[in-house]
Parts: structure tokens; C-alpha cells; sequence
């Protein structure tokens, strides 16, 4: 599986995460809204930085053994906002306080449920021969960052969230050849 793949499909996870914590039919949508967009109720994802992990930036990434090449795990950052879609103010902070619920009670998704909520489940099949880890970590950034992060991005500032994916994925090794005895 790529990069984007994966960086897909943690974006798409995190939306699931939050949208089952949120009344039902509340939308999630990814992506900042653009500047003509109608407020709503809602809240929006946006991915904003995307890194390899600090302990891999200088590391070789492939290892040879013998006539087989072993890669190591892809280990990424992923950096999101997550705000509102500009409905009414107070409702937008009850959302906002439920999605900072949700990443800091299930702070770790395993492999195995990574899968809940998501939008395009065949992306999600595609990971059938690796292994998938995220964390995600509450980012704490100084106000006048994040005023600068709002001017930079040119939409409404509101209250928002910024959270850190660490993702590792662990594709399988191909299996070895069958030996077949004379």
C-alpha cells in the first residue's frame, strides 16, 4: 500500500471516529469548506501537514537480506484541523467538545478497528496483508500560531482542534516459497 493510500484512510477514519461521536446525521466532511460555502451545523477535517515520523527522516529505507528486500515500517505525522462548519456558535462548541472527547478516549485504533465508520471500506480491504497503527494526540498550539494558522488558511477563524496522527503501517513480508520435498 502507498502513502497516499494510507493517508487516505487515516483521514477517513478519523472523519468515522468523529462522525459516531456526534448526533446522528451530523455531517463530517473532509476538507476545509470554502469561503462561499452556507453554514451549517457540522464539522470539517483538514489535513495540514503530512511528515515522515522524526525517528525516520534519516534512516535507509530499505534493508537487504539475502536475495529478499525488507522495508521497514511506513511511519508517518499527520497533522488536522478539525473546526466547524460555521452554524450557530454555541452548538459548534457542543460538537467541538465531543470530538475532543472521542480523540482522547480512543486515543489508540488498532489494526483490527480501524475499519468502524468508514466512508470507502474497499480502501480499507486493501490492508488485508499489513498491519495498520494510529495514535492520535491532542496538539497544543500557542494562540498566536493558531490566529496565524487561520489567517494563513483564509477561513473564518472559530474555535478548532488540531490533532496528530501517528501512523505505522507494516506491510506483510511476501511469504516464502513453498519447499516441495523429492
Amino acid at each position: 500500500m502507498s502513502s497516499h493510500e494510507v493517508i487516505a484512510l487515516v483521514t477517513d477514519a478519523l472523519r468515522g471516529q468523529l462522525a459516531a461521536a456526534l448526533p446522528a446525521g451530523t455531517p463530517v466532511v473532509v476538507g476545509a469548506p470554502s469561503a462561499d460555502a452556507s453554514a451549517q451545523a457540522g464539522l470539517f477535517v483538514h489535513v495540514l501537514r503530512i511528515a515522515l515520523a522524526k525517528t525516520r527522516r534519516n534512516e535507509v529505507m530499505e534493508r537487504r537480506v539475502g536475495a529478499s528486500t525488507l522495508l521497514p515500517p511506513l511511519e508517518l505525522e499527520l497533522d488536522y484541523l478539525i473546526a466547524g462548519l460555521g452554524g450557530e456558535a454555541l452548538a459548534e462548541l457542543a460538537l467541538l467538545d465531543a470530538a475532543l472527547q472521542s480523540v482522547s478516549e480512543r486515543p489508540m485504533r488498532m489494526h483490527d478497528t480501524l475499519g468502524e465508520g468508514l466512508s470507502q471500506p474497499a480502501r480499507w480491504a486493501s490492508l488485508a496483508s499489513g498491519s495498520l497503527t494510529v495514535r492520535w494526540l491532542l496538539l497544543d498550539v500557542p494562540l498566536e500560531q493558531m490566529a496565524g494558522l487561520w489567517a494563513a488558511s483564509g477561513i473564518r477563524q472559530r474555535a478548532g482542534l488540531l490533532v496528530r496522527a501517528e501512523v505505522q503501517w507494516r506491510a506483510e513480508p511476501p511469504s516464502p516459497a513453498p519447499v516441495i520435498g523429492v
